[in-house]
């Protein structure tokens, strides 16, 4: 065996995992979870792990530091691979610890991708709890979670309008909602981080945001008054964006909200 073996795809979907669970200051060769994928990884040291999550930083479109930029082809194609699609990315894990006999891949605990009662609640609303539907809601939980790290790295863990950033407080959202369309419920493009009141003003159509430039447009419709108050600070507001415009919000999305779900009129 060379003493630095190349990458393999496996290993690289394991380290992206790692990236996005980790916060970027946690990047390092002395923590925890690192030195436990170089064990699993076998044949890596945590200083490899930690340059390849490295390697990974550079291709954020977050940061504007000079980071690390000796990145391979293979680590944008897989990075690209799974910048849209971040269930896929954390399903592949699970099938990759899976087939290495790794026990804590096949049934992951509820621990495991911990979800605000607020998103896990949009979850439960469609199951009636059969064994079957238990599975679902596994299954569904960890889409959800995977979602939610997506948008956590995308806006940088802050509210992109009210610039909260502590996570018990953030939500994954959806524009187009969950039970509407199934096939894009899990495309960070069809999320906004925003804190669980802004969540649920989004969520009735009592906000909406224009599709042509990201500004916040408030309902007319709102009759409580301190309820009003507290949303019309931020109309005409822009949303903060990812800097990747990978990342942002579809404006068909956005524009479905608007004609559908946003409460245009008294």
């Amino acid at each position: 065996m060379s003493r630095n073996p190349n990458w393999t795809e496996e290993e690289l979907i394991l380290a992206l995992c790692l990236y996005y669970e980790l916060p970027s200051g946690q990047h390092h060769q002395s923590n925890k979870e690192v030195e436990n994928l170089a064990t699993k990884l076998g044949r890596r040291t945590p200083s490899s792990v930690a340059y390849k999550l490295g390697n990974f930083k550079s291709l954020d479109d977050r940061y504007t530091g000079k980071g690390m930029t000796n990145h391979s082809k293979q680590d944008e194609n897989i990075w690209n691979k799974y910048l849209d699609h971040p269930a896929e990315l954390f399903e592949r894990r699970n099938q990759i610890l899976a087939r290495h006999h790794v026990d804590s891949a096949s049934e992951p605990s509820a621990d495991y991708c911990p979800l605000p009662d607020s998103e896990l609640d949009k979850l439960v609303h469609e199951i009636d709890f059969s064994v079957e539907d238990r599975k679902k809601l596994q299954n569904w939980r960890e889409s959800q979670w995977a979602f939610r790290l997506s948008l956590l790295k995308g806006y940088d863990s802050h509210c992109c309008l009210s610039g909260i950033s502590n996570t018990d407080f953030l939500v994954a959202s959806h524009i187009v909602p969950w039970s509407i369309d199934k096939e894009n419920r899990l495309n960070p493009r069809n999320g906004l981080l925003l804190n669980v009141f802004l969540d649920k003003a989004f969520d009735k159509g009592y906000i909406s945001i224009r599709s042509n430039d990201y500004k916040v447009l408030v309902s007319p419709s709102i009759r409580d008054e301190k309820l009003k108050s507290q949303l019309v600070r931020y109309e005409g507001q822009t949303i903060a964006l990812p800097r990747n415009p990978a990342r942002r919000p579809d404006n068909r999305f956005l524009e479905y909200h608007n004609d559908v779900i946003f409460r245009h009129h008294i």
